[in-house]
């Protein structure tokens, strides 16, 4: 199965050749360690170096002309690193390396734990010794993208400094609360819709079962008249009220006709 991972990229010196350096290092002794090649012969590792370096480190690794320890048969894959260190030394220029670390800031849309993962890479490269916590606290809180926790980060620091750990932690902190108040707001936007929708077709159902009663006067579902099984005051009659009543209105017309008939004869 190890003899199934992919391999990894050729080194590339890019800007920083230090900084590129120690990272291929990495990724290099991870590789051999998945394929289990920690314990193989020497002979075995250097030349699985040289197949994976690249041409680059290849030309370096043939000027260096290594010859092997005392009591060694060839040359090791710990000689060989050792000296690509301190040749890699030489191109470590603290001023660029400051200057890359100084000019990071949180991008939008990347998570807290990313931004902080490439600030702590690119002061490795910036020697500040004691002083890196200091200078990782205060590059944390002069880029992030949540303004409102900049400023609370910059008050509350100016009154009781904090180290490191505590500002990490509550970066980390508000960025989870700014999650989980996402989630929470938007699930009531969607359950809010949900019963307005329900509530609109509620009533729409309604509508169409609502009757213009013409028996008691009223709006109702059909089949459920509050006048049936009443009787009318005006015409003794069942099922309906007096103010709907057939009777009265009709008495009603008739007198309205006469009047009108007794207007056009005079």
């Amino acid at each position: 199965m190890a003899n199934n991972l992919p391999t990894i990229p050729a080194f590339e010196p890019g800007t920083n050749p230090s900084e590129s350096w120690r990272h291929w290092k990495e990724d290099f002794e991870d590789y051999l360690e998945a394929l289990r090649y920690s314990d193989a012969p020497e002979k075995t590792k250097t030349a699985l170096f040289r197949h994976l370096c690249g041409e680059e480190l290849k030309k370096q690794l043939r000027a260096f002309d290594l010859k092997p320890n005392d009591g060694c048969e060839g040359v090791t894959l710990q000689q060989v690193l050792q000296e690509f260190d301190e040749y890699f030394l030489d191109y470590q220029n603290e001023i660029f390396a400051s200057f890359k670390f100084l000019e990071i800031k949180q991008e939008q849309g990347e998570k807290f734990t990313d931004y902080y993962s490439r600030l702590r890479n690119a002061v490795v490269e910036c020697n500040y010794g004691e002083s890196q916590d200091r200078m990782l606290r205060d590059k944390i809180i002069q880029g992030l993208l949540d303004k409102a926790l900049q400023e609370r980060l910059i008050r509350e620091t100016s009154k009781k400094a904090k180290t490191l750990q505590e500002v990490v932690s509550e970066c980390k902190t508000a960025e989870n609360s700014k999650v989980q108040a996402s989630v929470m707001n938007e699930k009531l936007s969607v359950n809010a819709l949900k019963n307005f929708r329900n509530y609109r077709n509620q009533s729409k159902n309604n509508q169409k079962n609502e009757v213009n009663c013409k028996q008691c006067g009223k709006i109702h579902e059909k089949k459920k008249c509050p006048a049936y099984g009443t009787k009318c005051r005006n015409c003794d009659g069942r099922n309906h009220w007096a103010k709907m009543c057939r009777t009265q209105r009709n008495k009603q017309k008739n007198v309205a006709a006469r009047r009108v008939n007794a207007i056009k004869e005079n």
